[in-house]
């Protein structure tokens, strides 16, 4: 459902963006995607500002068993011990049949990118900013991760906001990394049939005007999660917007950049995973000429809520490819709380499933962000515990997640492509 920094103006700048989206609060089950703070937004420029609140998390135990000399030793003796040692066995072999078969499948597939939304006050320390503006919160996640991500996911306001050149050094940022711009804008509490009609033109194409100078591809994430009722955008029953004048206003803003010659942005159609009550995907789409990538939004939440990462995307993910059979699909934003079940099992099952269950998955966004709305805190970030961390860092390990460092030099005036 998303909905992002040691410069006081970068801070100034996204937060007057935010602060204009209307985050309404939906029932538990309805959403899955961010939990919210506006999601992306930072209200304020005061770093460490959020209080935040001590929840009681059950820490994941490893599902991996091993087989010990000792239980070997003790099954040689009693017919309990032996098995005791037999099921050992058996978990270990079923564990290991899984792994090499995640690993099997990678293998064959072609790579994909991957990233993350990083916060830094909220996630590591108050002396943190966010990324890509504070190089340590980006190199403290890298380091966690034991890797170098492929997409930094951060968000900037609306054209008639604020340029596109007054967050330019942050966009030179990443592409001197050798990394992608995730890049999220909104259209806050503008309603979508201006925008459609043309009120915004002039900001719209000078912003335009400005990225496609600059050159270099990125991801852009207009009004994400327009299918939910959350934000001022949405486009349910309870919303002032609708599916039709979605489809007109992103349209308008697609022709004003291809007038621009930013063929540069790399449009990312991105709803919420589908839930009771979400206006219909069909019904939002675009078109295939006005979409690049197609995305989804999804979150477990723990607890009552727990649910695995293929219940969480399976019937969206095919109801994706029945609106866009042939565009590539990210997950924007995803995480898992702790409580509740296995976090590190979730995570190890969400990156070994995608090449098998997920093929047509060609970029994975985590949401690695401690927020805490309404005196919850929710545990997102892959160091919430060693365990998820690990298994975090184990799977990303395969040569299947691409790395960052050497995606700084494609070929300028052009949108991303699938790896492969």
């Amino acid at each position: 459902m998303s909905r992002t920094l040691t410069v006081v103006l970068a801070l100034s700048l996204f937060a007057a963006g935010i602060a204009s989206a209307v985050a309404l609060t939906p029932s538990a089950s309805a959403r899955e995607g961010c939990p919210g703070n506006s999601c992306h937004g930072k209200t304020t420029t005061t770093v460490g500002s959020t209080t935040q609140q001590t929840t009681t998390t059950t820490t994941p135990t490893t599902t991996t068993a091993t087989t010990t000399t000792a239980a070997t030793t003790t099954a040689a003796t009693t017919t309990a011990a032996t098995t005791t040692t037999d099921t050992t066995t058996t978990a270990t072999t079923t564990t290991d049949t899984t792994t090499t078969t995640a690993t099997t499948a990678q293998s064959a597939a072609k790579p994909i990118y991957w990233g993350a939304y990083m916060d830094g006050n909220d996630t590591y320390s108050s002396s943190y900013g966010d990324a890509p503006w504070d190089a340590n919160t980006w190199q403290t996640f890298q380091s966690d991760a034991g890797k170098k991500v492929s997409i930094v996911h951060w968000g900037v306001p609306a054209p008639w906001t604020s340029t596109f050149n007054a967050q330019l050094s942050a966009h030179q940022k990443v592409v001197s990394a050798g990394e992608l711009t995730l890049l999220d804008m909104n259209s806050g509490s503008v309603p979508l049939a201006d925008i459609a009609a043309g009120k915004y033109d002039s900001s719209i194409t000078t912003w335009a005007q400005q990225a496609a100078a600059f050159g270099h591809p990125f991801f852009l994430r207009w009004d994400w999660e327009m299918n939910g009722r959350w934000f001022a955008w949405g486009t349910t029953s309870s919303n002032v917007n609708t599916a039709s004048t979605y489809v007109s206003a992103w349209r308008h803003m697609h022709d004003l950049f291809a007038r621009a010659g930013a063929s540069n942005v790399t449009w990312v159609w991105c709803p919420n995973v589908v839930f009771s009550g979400s206006t219909s995907l069909t019904s939002l789409y675009p078109g295939d000429s006005y979409v690049d990538w197609t995305c989804l939004d999804g979150y477990n939440k723990g607890g009552s809520q727990w649910t695995s990462f293929t219940s969480l995307f399976g019937s969206s993910y095919d109801q994706l490819l029945q609106v866009a059979p042939s565009k590539p699909v990210m997950i924007g934003e995803t995480a898992s709380a702790e409580n509740g079940g296995s976090k590190a099992a979730w995570i190890q099952d969400a990156l070994s499933s995608l090449p098998t269950r997920f093929p047509q998955i060609r970029a994975l966004v985590w949401f690695n962000w401690k927020i805490t709305e309404s005196g919850t805190t929710w545990t997102w970030p892959i160091e919430s515990s060693s365990s998820a961390e690990s298994a975090f860092s184990s799977g990303v390990a395969s040569s299947y997640f691409q790395a960052g460092g050497g995606l700084g030099s494609l070929p300028l005036l052009r949108a991303i492509d699938p790896l492969g």
